[in-house]
């Protein structure tokens, strides 16, 4: 049987393989230029042909072309049909990894005390992000976007060979002239402070969609909108729960899904952003230009039930989840120069309830009706770089105000922090160059301290040397960049504090941090 079947796939390949050459035989017979039919798949096109202006008889495949090729007087100068649709699939990446020595016998590890600290020793992480792109007729553009997120630590550093892997973006966009719609699961966010590796307004994981248009340019500059509405969902008791029941039919058990609250959460942005075009000419050079930013999100959390089902269902126990909901607003500034990536971005926001916390992390402190309606969160951020001959200046920071849902007047949980980081730089050439670090954290919490019975207070300096080696040129934001990193780090006695007594960070005062680092980026949907 197997003999047979060899028999006859062979004959078969052979003339499989013998077809195009055949064709492209015939064709050079019959002095036609047209290149063979492309092979890579039904959306590919063939090229346009460039000699002779005549496309043959026998080579047309509608009547257009057939009263073409019969004219006593071919039209050598009229261009080729646009094609109906082009498309391409294209790869692009984030990442970064790193590694250090305490300089103690064991590996450098963050010393961040804030919410929001600087970057300079912060986990490795890349994601892998594989897109389709088409162009359709009528100016339709569509793409599939599908990012994964590489979690640390690496095989190497673990020898497991399951990797933490993380579905960060998988969404369908398509733009319709001005309009733009999308569906999916994504990572939805706006600007960034790149020294601090941080979103200040927008930074949304979200499961849902959303549509945006932009208005024609006017004298007052070119304005957009952009609305969302999507949910996250934690796997935590709070969220998700499914408890085993017995099965309806037959034996056994079978999992019936008794909590189910997903935050949902609307979004919509409005951005004006000023600079020359063909409507005004704000400014005398093209390459300036800044923009306002102006955004508001709702959350809301249906009420639920958690069953404690540990001593089984019949002796089970029940939490009652109030419904939840909380609002933010805010807006951003941002000016650019357009010459080596120089601007100032400048942010501010409010949020109450709900909002107030980070959508991938659980509150857990409430009111005494156990929602967070007391929690309120105020936020200033600036970031930038400047840059002008060798030297450079990155520069990012923030003052944050937060108060959790529980009324009393003294929690962990309520307190205000902030930090501050500059890198000065100076460029060798075209592609070395040496960075300087430094930065102050603090956090001011409602809070006594145990050891001096005063208001906890936890702070600490940093600073740090980076030399780097850039193969794409100088400059703040060039990537590959492979860099050496040393960083010494001192925390005072209220930061100490925030450790357990049996972890060194709780003992040590100074800490270093030496190590070797790279960090790219480039054709990605998540960092243009």
């Amino acid at each position: 049987m197997l003999r047979d079947r060899l028999l006859t796939s062979v004959p078969l390949g052979a003339l499989l393989l013998l077809v195009p050459a055949a064709a492209q035989a015939q064709a050079a017979a019959s002095g036609s230029l047209l290149p063979p039919t492309a092979h890579a798949g039904e959306d590919s096109q063939p090229a346009p042909p460039t000699a002779p202006a005549t496309i043959p008889a026998s080579r047309s495949s509608d009547a257009t072309d057939t009263a073409h090729a019969s004219s006593p007087v071919a039209d050598s100068t009229a261009a080729p049909p646009p094609p109906a649709h082009d498309g391409q699939f294209e790869f692009g990446s984030y990442g970064r990894v790193q590694i250090a020595s305490d300089l103690r016998g064991g590996t450098g590890r963050a010393a961040n005390i804030v919410a929001h600290g600087t970057r300079i020793d912060e986990d490795s992480y890349a994601e892998l992000e594989l897109r389709r792109e088409d162009t359709f007729s009528d100016g339709i553009k569509n793409k599939v976007v599908t990012t994964l997120g590489l979690f640390p630590p690496f095989f190497q550093f673990s020898g497991d060979a399951l990797q933490n892997i993380g579905l960060r973006n998988l969404y369908d966009q398509a733009t319709y002239g001005a309009l733009t719609m999308w569906v999916g699961s994504r990572m939805y966010r706006g600007d960034d402070i790149y020294l601090l590796d941080w979103w200040p307004l927008d930074n949304q994981n979200t499961v849902g969609g959303g549509l945006g248009v932009a208005f024609p340019a006017t004298s007052w500059g070119e304005t957009s909108l952009a609305l969302h509405a999507g949910m996250e969902r934690l796997d935590n008791p709070a969220q998700f729960e499914q408890i085993p029941v017995v099965a309806p039919f037959g034996i056994g058990t079978v999992n019936a899904t008794v909590l189910d609250r997903p935050r949902m959460t609307e979004t919509l942005k409005l951005t004006q952003l000023v600079r020359n075009s063909k409507a005004a000419h704000p400014f005398a050079d093209a390459k300036r230009g800044f923009k306002f930013i102006l955004y508001g999100e709702a959350q809301e959390m249906s009420a639920g039930v958690y069953t404690d089902a540990a001593l089984g269902t019949a002796n089970s126990t029940q939490t009652p989840y109030p419904a939840q909901s909380g609002f933010l607003i805010g807006g951003e500034f941002a000016y650019w120069t357009g010459e080596r990536d120089t601007f100032i971005q400048v942010f501010a926001r409010y949020a109450h309830g709900l909002a107030a916390y980070d959508p991938l992390a659980e509150p857990t402190t409430f009111a005494a009706d156990r929602t967070t309606s007391g929690a309120n969160e105020a936020l200033f951020a600036v970031g930038g770089n400047w840059e002008s001959g060798p030297f450079g200046l990155l520069y990012g920071g923030y003052f944050r105000y937060f108060t959790d849902g529980d009324p009393q007047p003294t929690s962990i949980q309520t307190y205000d922090e902030g930090t501050f980081d500059v890198r000065p730089q100076l460029f060798f050439g075209e592609h070395w160059g040496l960075a300087l670090d430094g930065s102050y954290q603090a956090r001011y919490y409602a809070e006594l301290d145990p050891n001096t019975n005063a208001p906890l207070v936890a702070s600490l300096w940093r600073g740090g040397i980076i030399p780097y080696f850039s193969p794409s040129g100088r400059g703040s934001y060039k990537r590959p960049q492979l860099r050496a990193i040393y960083a010494v780090t001192a925390r005072n006695e209220g930061a100490r504090a925030l450790y357990a007594a049996q972890d060194p960070f709780s003992q040590r005062s100074v800490e270093h941090y030496l190590g070797l680092g790279v960090e790219w980026w480039f054709n990605s949907s998540s960092y243009p």
